[in-house]
């Protein structure tokens, strides 16, 4: 208690002089202080032989650090979910210096909150910091995290998206990434002369030519917007696609890194999102950016994946450390080179996947010094960024190419799939039968998939009759139906991989009704063909309309 209160009466004694004084000098003030208090309460012992009560200090211990960190600087305990347990609450500290690249933003950092404490006990130990941080845990405010999703963090402020300003940073908001771009309201898109080859470029330029399609090109730039307003729900992630290389999607990437900083992303590749200790860096990131996946990865977990993509809790196991229960508010970006395989072939899967497709080549007009000199030039960031924020969406528009990409990859990953689009509007038969569909499967599977492993029957049913009825043209009946009509053509794709279970044994071979067998079962449990529906008529006018009554 005396070492407290002589704490804040050193504080309060040097005023708004104190941020202008170096740690140390404000640690010898304190240690001071703290002296003198001991001394006069030493000396109201009434017996003047007793022994001393205390003993004068000659430097801050933990405890006293703790004290005057909680005065000097403002610490707060950050919840990392709605619901988390305050246990697993991430101790921060807020950086109020303008000339600092952290200014604004709270820091959760171990090694930030050392450097300060060693600041005012440079020999404060590892167990002493331990000691220190339940201290400042203890007695800090526990808030949640600034989730206002017009309210952006740039290098010199908090941009206002609703009304385009930018405003001063406040310890009341607690963000823990920003960008690392000032907000430029005069920025102008820069034209840039090589001064070798005379070229002439500017980034608006650059960014048309990464695709033909001007809707490609716009989304491109709604993706750069979406990296730097993390708490935007985009429910979306971006997948830059190409086989080829030399296509621009890696110095696009590039210049979204730099827009960002060094600390506001981090890399977590498509295969390690199920791996053990791979996911802590989350914790002080606004967005995932990789630019190099291994051909062929394989997700064998998605659930993460899908979680951070829609800002739902996760578990972050941390080396030593309590586990967290955490949200990420950001945005991901992962280029391909080749389809990635994952197990999870749900729609909540394909939902949160945003193919952009790189179909151009840059082969043999590479220049390298696009990616290591313009796309770090401070003038051509301020553009980016403030062309990006001076765009109004909350959505990411869909090409019709990235449908398309989407498609393809719904097949490659799910042979069920690829087997029904492929077949669907060949069928004859308006009725089905499962398993006949199921015995051309597995024939199909044979002969055109000779990799890999067919799936067993309950589960082919259930993707396939799902399938067929999200397409709409199919439903599938609780009961099972007789076939009548529906099956009373013979179906080519019998004799075509020859399915002998389904020709017709009394006709010969090459014979067009050897794909209608015969009898029949009574009823058949399968996929039905919906009628097609025709727009009404409307009712003809009449040849000799009445005229009107004058």
């Amino acid at each position: 208690m005396i070492a407290r209160t002589a704490i804040d009466d050193c504080i309060n004694r040097l005023g708004p002089d104190v941020v202008t004084m170096s740690s140390e000098d404000i640690a010898d003030q304190v240690v001071n202080s703290i002296n003198v208090a001991i001394a006069r309460e030493n000396t109201r012992a009434q017996d003047a032989n007793a022994a001393v009560r205390y003993t004068p200090i000659f430097k801050l211990d933990f405890s006293h650090v703790a004290v005057l960190m909680r005065r000097l600087h403002v610490i707060i305990n950050i919840a990392p979910s709605h619901n988390s347990d305050p246990d697993s609450d991430m101790l921060a500290i807020y950086d109020p210096n303008p000339r600092s690249e952290h200014y604004g933003i709270y820091r959760t950092s171990e090694a930030e909150i050392r450097r300060v404490a060693r600041e005012y006990c440079p020999d404060l130990t590892s167990a002493q910091f331990r000691e220190l941080q339940m201290a400042l845990s203890d007695a800090a405010p526990r808030k949640v995290r600034h989730k206002q999703r017009d309210l952006i963090p740039v290098k010199n402020g908090i941009f206002n998206y609703s009304t385009k300003q930018l405003e001063p940073f406040s310890q009341e908001f607690v963000f823990l990434a920003k960008s690392a771009v000032n907000y430029n309201p005069n920025a102008q898109n820069p034209v840039i002369t090589h001064p070798q080859d005379g070229s002439v470029w500017d980034v608006e330029s650059w960014m048309n030519d990464l695709s033909d399609d001007p809707e490609v090109v716009n989304l491109l730039w709604e993706i750069i917007g979406a990296i730097v307003r993390p708490y935007v729900s985009w429910n979306k992630s971006a997948w830059f696609y190409s086989e080829a290389g030399n296509n621009g999607k890696g110095t696009l990437v590039e210049l979204m890194r730099n827009i960002l900083g060094a600390e506001a992303y981090t890399s977590i590749q498509l295969s390690d999102f199920s791996k053990e200790f791979h996911l802590e860096s989350l914790t002080r990131a606004q967005a995932i950016l990789v630019d190099e996946n291994d051909v062929g990865a394989f997700l064998e977990k998605s659930a993460n994946l899908k979680a951070i993509v829609t800002n739902d809790v996760i578990s972050i196991n941390r080396k030593h450390k309590t586990m967290l229960s955490y949200q990420f508010y950001g945005f991901m970006v992962q280029c391909i080179n080749g389809f990635p395989k994952v197990k999870d072939q749900s729609e909540s899967f394909f939902r949160r996947q945003l193919f952009v497709p790189f179909e151009k080549s840059f082969t043999g007009a590479e220049r390298k010094y696009i990616k290591d000199d313009y796309m770090s030039r401070t003038d051509v960031l301020e553009y980016v960024l403030h062309r990006v924020l001076h765009m109004n969406y909350d959505n990411l528009s869909t090409p019709a190419a990235a449908l398309a990409v989407l498609d393809e990859y719904k097949e490659f990953v799910d042979p069920v799939r690829a087997f029904w689009n492929e077949f669907s509007d060949q069928f004859v038969w308006d009725l089905l039968p499962l398993q006949f569909l199921y015995e051309f499967y597995r024939k199909w599977f044979d002969r055109d998939s000779p990799s890999g492993s067919v799936l067993g029957k309950r589960s082919f049913i259930q993707k396939i009759t799902t399938i067929a009825v999200d397409s709409g043209q199919w439903e599938y009946p609780l009961t099972a139906q007789r076939p009548g009509g529906d099956m009373a053509v013979p179906e080519p794709l019998v004799i075509d991989y020859d399915l002998t279970e389904w020709q017709n044994a009394t006709v010969p071979k090459g014979h067009v009704n050897k794909g209608l067998p015969l009898p029949l079962k009574a009823n058949y449990r399968g996929l039905l063909r919906k009628p097609l529906t025709t727009p009404a008529t409307p009712p003809a006018a009449p040849l000799n309309p009445t005229p009107p009554t004058p």
